[in-house]
């Protein structure tokens, strides 16, 4: 009796053990699948936050965020391309975000500002002593990121010796800090930009092969702003907002006219280049409408001397002038031709530059960075008119008024 007492004591016991393991593994199950839930819907979160900093509706503006999202949830490098100031930074944020990694460091380095002995110490870190400045140990950026992303910005400014050092973590995820004979290993997803051809580079001997091929596995190219059709305006309307609630100095719009002009322009600074301009001009226009008034010092467009020519007709859309007709016909003359180009960009760029200032031949001149006079020969040398009012018109009143004008 007491045995079966015992017996079924212990039998009691067992089976409230069984079912207390049971009760746990079901809590612990439900934890687990709930930390799993909450960590998809955290990085959705992410991935939705650092998508939006990309900024537009374009095609191609469109076309880089399916890629980001895409290439996001592959676990392999990525080479994110494009001109200075399109964002390549925000397109490797948003590969980040997009990834497994999301909950990881994202550790960014411009390596343009790096000297070979600078890149080593900084990307594997140093021991005390391995050089003169170094004080104490310390950790390398691999280190840092171990687990997450490594964004290495401006990769073609490497040395061929830092290029090296470089490949040789990709192909054996090892490395040793500066004057340390311990090897370590870190587990990082790399992301590099390059803002130039690489291809070019290779063949120029200044970039090794070997390394871009480890690099160019999956790839996002960031369009120039000149290719974002549309995306000015958007641009220009997150920015305004952005100023407004940072300096809280009231809510500021530009005029038609001005949106008109900005579009127009080719923006060899990209997205950068527009974002600056944009804070300057909510900082010193002193009306709530910002007008063309608003760039009465021209110093906001002495950027790479190119900022004011526009997309559709200038010096790059050259192939309209005579000369390139010659040139197919075979017949060359290169001085000939060379004047015929000379006038034709001087007769596009002054005329364009005029239209934007609306026929204010002092406006125009700051503009374009040049003297009143000089400027001045060049309206007078092609015809140009300096009438305000005609300006103001539109574009079929300007051409009834020619046409006039070619009749009398």
């Amino acid at each position: 009796m007491i045995s079966y007492c015992s017996h079924s004591t212990d039998s009691h016991t067992t089976t409230g053990a069984v079912e207390h393991k049971a009760e746990h593994t079901r809590v612990s199950s439900v934890s687990d699948s709930s930390v799993t839930e909450v960590s998809k819907v955290v990085n959705g979160i992410n991935e939705s936050l650092a998508l939006m900093n990309i900024i537009g509706e374009s095609p191609a503006i469109k076309k880089v965020r399916f890629l980001i999202s895409t290439h996001g949830r592959y676990d392999a490098p990525v080479l994110v391309t494009g001109e200075t100031g399109t964002g390549k930074e925000l397109a490797a944020r948003g590969l980040h975000y997009s990834g497994s990694r999301a909950s990881q460091p994202f550790i960014a380095i411009n390596c343009a500002t790096l000297t070979d002995d600078l890149f080593m110490s900084e990307l594997f870190g140093h021991m005390k002593g391995s050089f003169t400045d170094a004080k104490k140990d310390k950790k390398g950026l691999l280190a840092t990121a171990n687990k997450g992303t490594l964004f290495l910005d401006e990769i073609d400014s490497l040395s061929l010796k830092s290029q090296a050092a470089l490949l040789r973590f990709l192909q054996e995820k090892e490395y040793r800090p500066v004057g340390s004979e311990v090897t370590h290993q870190a587990d990082v997803r790399l992301i590099a930009s390059a803002n130039c051809d690489l291809d070019v580079r290779i063949q120029e001997g200044d970039f090794r092969a070997d390394l871009y091929y480890r690099l160019y596995i999956l790839s996002v190219h960031m369009p120039p702003l000149r290719e974002r059709e549309g995306d000015i305006d958007i641009l220009i309307d997150h920015f305004v907002a952005q100023f407004d609630h940072q300096y809280n100095i009231g809510f500021k719009t530009l005029s038609p006219q001005l949106l008109s002009m900005l579009n127009r322009f080719s923006w060899p600074g990209n997205v950068r280049e527009l974002e600056n301009l944009i804070h300057r001009l909510y900082l010193c226009s002193a009306d709530s409408v910002m007008g063309v008034e608003s760039l009465d010092d021209g110093s906001l467009f002495k950027v790479s001397g190119s900022s004011v020519c526009v997309k559709d007709e200038s010096v790059n859309g050259i192939t309209n002038a005579s000369f390139i007709s010659n040139v197919d016909d075979g017949n060359y003359d290169f001085s000939r031709d060379k004047r015929i180009a000379i006038e034709y960009f001087e007769q596009e760029y002054v005329g364009q530059v005029m239209l934007n200032a609306k026929g204010n031949v002092t406006l125009a001149a700051k503009m374009c960075g040049k003297e009143r006079r000089a400027f001045g020969k060049l309206v007078k040398k092609y015809g140009i008119k300096k009438d305000k009012q005609y300006f103001e018109m539109d574009e079929d009143e300007m051409m009834n008024e020619d046409v006039e004008n070619l009749s009398a």
